[in-house]
């Protein structure tokens, strides 16, 4: 499972401004018993405009970061779908899996049954404050299998991605992922599309793709 994180100045900056604001009160009150309230009036007035300058762009920074969590996305995956000549209802599928910093990219070739091929994801979807911190909801790529236009069920068995994901599906069953006050939901998560060449995206609920 992959839990792309996105920590930025952004949040670099708030962190600093609620030190020094905190740094400001404490001096304050250290030195008051020293000089008197007005050392206190003085530094303890700026450390609460600091304070509250500091809450103004968290709650900007906030807004933000929801509206970014809610539209970003990651660019998992890499398919070319080939129909192949003279089989009818097979398809060769060129598959790329990108990782990060912990995961290596993936590359193999498959062939499926079907017209459409289908890649299936399991999500871990976070609570949009935890978004708004700069956590990606987390993923992983688990399933290729096809499906036919006409309907007919295909006979051929699903093909693991990244190892058996039973135990995923099992913790569901028994809500182990709803770690409230952080994970919102857990499910699977299937994009369906016909032979072409395509970029596999996750979003922060979904996962989705588009033509290359």
């Amino acid at each position: 499972m992959v839990f792309p994180v996105d920590f930025g100045w952004i949040q670099v900056l708030l962190g600093l401004l609620f030190a020094v604001a905190l740094v400001l009160v404490v001096t304050a009150l250290i030195k008051v018993r020293k000089v008197g309230w007005r050392v206190l009036a003085r530094r303890g007035a700026g450390a609460v405009s600091m304070l509250l300058f500091a809450v103004v762009i968290l709650w900007a920074t906030t807004l933000l970061q929801t509206y970014l969590g809610l539209t970003g996305e990651v660019k998992a995956a890499h398919v070319v779908a080939k129909s192949v000549a003279n089989s009818p209802h097979t398809l060769d599928i060129d598959l790329t899996l990108y990782g990060d910093k912990d995961h290596g990219d993936k590359h193999a070739t498959y062939q499926v049954e079907g017209d459409m091929w289908v890649l299936q994801a399991n999500i871990v979807e976070l609570e949009p404050w935890v978004n708004a911190l700069g956590f990606h909801s987390g993923y992983k790529v688990t399933r290729l299998y096809g499906q036919r236009l006409d309907g007919v069920a295909v006979k051929q068995n699903q093909i693991f991605l990244n190892g058996s994901d039973q135990d995923f599906f099992g913790d569901m069953q028994t809500h182990s992922w709803y770690t409230n006050p952080f994970v919102r939901s857990a499910y699977g998560n299937a994009v369906i599309s016909m032979p072409g060449s395509y970029d596999v995206f996750i979003s922060q609920d979904a996962i989705k793709t588009r033509p290359d």
